[in-house]
């Protein structure tokens, strides 16, 4: 790329960089050609996380600002591997494609972390530790050369908050995925990842934040349904954020509607343990980075907050904020003759080498109140070692006996550029189980551990070879075995994108006052692995309670044109039994079938359309399997066929929103309703 004069270069002895000011911005047309990036500050990315040494593409950034937004400018080579561009709907399928990313905390060590992403054809995703819905209006052009594509951002600063002169802070990453590669500005041995505050660096001269404006989203839904999905209606709604501070902001959701969660859960992987559903409610997942700041390592699933356990409110309120070392967040759920509350606080040092933080979850409803204190600390040396404790105590209707209705973990271990071993001994009393919260086995007392090793070799055919271990222990109080779990596992990736997991072991549970086998031996194929088009094949047997049990399960996407996504599954699993049912089968066998198309209009505006059907008996013991009743005249426990249709049309604007949807992907059968839903934005953009 030629210049008329050599850019500043950032300060490597200090890794920082003084931003300089334009009075003309560049142009945002893909190329570094104007001569106004020449003006910006270079910056080489030269680390690469996954060899631990130095990057093996050039990759350069320009930055430069207008006072008004942040320019970025990305020169990506790349002659190792294809260009991987699939996804070309904003906000659909990060980290699949090739990407370059801009981080940066303009408030400081303390403050919120903002990402800005794109992949070489400009398709653009962005990320906020406030708000996990953060999407404001920015700019992204791309061009793809020989061996070689670029990028030119514009990012605004008023969708950014907090910041002041002195305390900007940035770092600069490439995404590979093919490699596995991510090269970094600033990086080192410990590096964790792009959010990581330790690794960010002083962005300076840049400009004060401007004064953050309240957003008020209002909301209009109607609905052609049949009597059975509750008949046609109409409804309005609004969520609001009001600023406090530069920090923290008020939150209000009234009369919520969530019509457009349209994520497909539906699984039939046995499981005897509570099975473990992702948050899709605007209310809850916009606050969710506030909320289970704990840490836990090869242990059971444990958390005092589990939002998907509150039905949905009828009026949500919270308060979200990050005011220097502190976090803190509340908010109460109000439904229908019932409340749901949570609080948080959080104190990190800085460096952020120790946390402290204090949860409280509570439920108050005719015949129920529950409420759940968890208190949690980490210490990190930042370089290998860490020591974590946690604690957390219930009481409520459901507690007759306080002693049992508690828990405690201490924990810690070792970690290096290329391995890590720890874990922790815990005890889980026989009443703890937040009735807001999900504990997926309680009533133990044991341990847990875990150690990984991975080795990335710098030629030949493997990209990565990793080898794990993993044990836990426990018994109940009783004195019976109340889990345990015995496994080691290999994971081999080729540079081809080709992938073989190998996982050998067992696993027991107690259940119903009786230890069962619950195991599952895995064996994976995959191919194109880590991107947007895998195809896989995995098996997995073992003793599985009172028999054996097989389970195949089996998927691929593949691009159907430029824009399309084709994504096809079959599943099933086999339960030979050693003694027949009461019906006379001495076989459980289900199966779940489904497959999706997705297709990208444009980067704001997608379609999807989802077909899925589940049927037959899932395994014995299991917890959580997806299992459809179908009454009938002869047998009104029968078993079913289970079929569910779905269609997405989404489109994004500035300040609106439109959703058009037929059915419902969450439910385990078709919803035979019409939706259309409209959001419009007064002030501040969606998730500012």
């Amino acid at each position: 790329m030629a210049f008329l004069a050599a850019p500043a270069l950032a300060d490597e002895a200090t890794l920082s960089m003084k931003i300089p000011h334009v009075a003309q911005a560049p142009a945002l047309d893909g190329t570094l050609a104007s001569p106004i990036w020449q003006q910006g500050v270079k910056v080489l990315l030269g680390y690469d996380r996954q060899t631990r040494g130095a990057s093996q593409e050039a990759t350069t950034a320009y930055l430069l600002t207008d006072g008004k937004n942040l320019y970025v400018g990305f020169d990506a080579v790349q002659t190792r591997t294809a260009i991987l561009t699939s996804q070309h709907t904003n906000m659909n399928g990060v980290d699949t494609d090739d990407e370059v990313k801009v981080s940066l905390w303009p408030a400081g060590t303390h403050g919120v972390n903002y990402q800005f992403i794109s992949t070489p054809i400009g398709t653009r995703y962005q990320y906020s530790s406030e708000n996990l819905t953060y999407e404001p209006t920015w700019d992204a052009v791309a061009h793809i050369g020989n061996h070689e594509w670029t990028v030119t951002m514009r990012i605004p600063l008023r969708a950014m908050r907090g910041a002041r002169r002195d305390t900007w802070l940035v770092n600069l990453t490439r995404w590979e995925p093919t490699t596995q590669s991510l090269y970094v500005w600033s990086g080192g041995p410990n590096f964790s990842g792009t959010a990581d505050t330790n690794y960010a660096r002083p962005m300076l001269d840049m400009p004060a934040a401007l004064r953050p404006q309240p957003r008020i989203g209002v909301y209009g839904l109607g609905s052609l349904a049949s009597g059975l999905a509750g008949g046609s209606t109409s409804r309005m709604g609004v969520d609001l954020s009001v600023p406090i501070t530069s920090g923290t902001s008020f939150v209000a959701a009234l009369h919520p509607d969530f019509s457009n969660a349209e994520q497909d859960q539906a699984t039939i992987a046995p499981t005897a343990l509570r099975r473990f559903l992702n948050e899709t409610r605007p209310f809850f997942t916009q606050g969710a980075t506030y909320y289970n700041n704990f840490e836990c390592d090869a242990c059971p699933n444990e958390q005092s907050l589990y939002t998907p356990a509150i039905p949905t409110p009828r009026d949500g309120y919270a308060i979200e904020g990050k005011e220097g070392p502190w976090t803190f967040a509340g908010f109460d759920a109000v439904g229908a003759g019932r409340n749901d509350t949570a609080q948080s606080v959080i104190y990190t040092t800085r460096p952020r080498n120790l946390y402290v933080s204090a949860q409280r979850v509570a439920v108050d409803m005719p015949g129920l109140k529950d409420d759940t204190l968890q208190l949690a600390a980490k210490w990190d040396d930042l370089q290998h070692k860490f020591m974590y404790l946690d604690y957390g105590t219930e009481n409520g209707t459901n507690v007759t006996d306080p002693s049992k209705a508690k828990f405690a973990e201490f924990g810690g271990g070792f970690y290096g550029p290329h391995s890590f071993t720890g874990g922790g001994i815990r005890r889980i009393g026989a009443q703890y189980n937040p009735v807001d919260g999900f504990v997926s086995n309680n009533d133990i007392a044991g341990y847990g551990l875990f150690s990984q090793h991975t080795w990335t070799p710098n030629a030949g055919k493997f990209r990565s070879i990793q080898a794990s271990v993993f044990v836990d222990n426990y018994h109940s109080s009783k004195g019976l075995l109340g889990q345990a779990d015995y496994n080691a596992q290999i994971d081999v990736v080729t540079r081809s994108l080709w992938e073989f997991i190998s996982n050998s072991g067992s696993s027991y549970l107690l259940v119903n006052g009786a230890v069962v086998p619950v195991t599952q031996e895995a064996q994976r194929l995959i191919y194109h692995s880590g991107t947007a088009t895998p195809t896989q094949i995995q098996y997995f047997t073992g003793r599985y309670g009172a028999g054996r049990l097989d389970s195949w399960f089996r998927s691929t996407t593949f691009k159907v044109g430029e824009r399309g996504l084709l994504s096809l599954e079959a599943d099933d699993t086999r339960q030979y039994l050693d003694h027949p049912l009461p019906n006379g089968s001495s076989t459980n066998v289900q199966w779940l079938e489904r497959a999706s198309f997705a297709y990208d209009f444009d980067r704001n505006t997608s379609l999807v359309f989802g077909v899925r059907r589940y049927f037959g008996p899932p395994p014995i013991p299991n917890n959580g399997a997806s299992t459809c009743f179908v009454p009938n005249a002869s047998d009104p426990n029968a078993l079913g066929f289970c079929p569910n249709v779905s269609l997405a049309f989404y489109k994004r604007m500035p300040h609106d929103e439109l959703y058009v949807i037929y059915g419902n992907a969450s439910t385990n059968t078709t919803v035979p309703q019409f939706l259309i839903k409209y959001i419009h934005y007064f002030g501040a953009e969606k998730g500012i």
